[in-house]
């Protein structure tokens, strides 16, 4: 049975918004170099090919063995240490002016998150990220240098 005229009509825009979503994802780029255990974030650039979406750029991801890095203010940062099963990874800034601190890491049923937040001032701030909970607290606090720039 064909589609009425006024079904596509209202398919076409939804596909249109669709497409243009998927494109924003991959919109831009950005350069990273690792030399031992920083990371350099370069900020996100635009090409002339086709429409520019800007807002979406995904997270600078630092881990146990890269501790520190440069990024822009305006930049996202997650700390990924593992699953914290039952626990929760809580991460505190030395500097709330530089780096601001917006989620702790936890297991909620399925999903997973990692503790994180956001370059808010250009300096350099400590993040430490210690796990609370199950395992009886193990582990010592991983300290990560976040350094921003404009």
């Amino acid at each position: 049975m064909p589609l009425r005229p006024s079904v596509v009509a209202r398919l076409v825009p939804a596909g249109a918004l669709v497409a243009v979503a998927m494109l924003a994802t991959g919109c831009g780029s950005s350069s990273s170099s690792s030399s031992g255990s920083s990371t350099t974030i370069a900020a996100p650039t635009t090409t002339s090919a086709g429409p520019v979406i800007s807002g979406v750029v995904a997270p600078v991801v630092l881990d146990a063995t890269t501790t520190a890095a440069t990024v822009e203010v305006g930049r996202f940062v997650e700390f990924s240490l593992g699953d914290p099963g039952e626990g929760t990874f809580v991460a505190v800034s030395s500097d709330a002016r530089v780096f601001r601190v917006d989620g702790e890491g936890r297991t909620t049923g399925s999903s997973a998150r990692n503790a994180g937040g956001v370059a808010v001032g250009v300096g350099s701030a400590e993040v430490t990220v210690s796990f609370e909970g199950s395992m009886n607290g193990v582990g010592a606090p991983t300290v990560f240098t976040i350094t921003v720039t404009r």
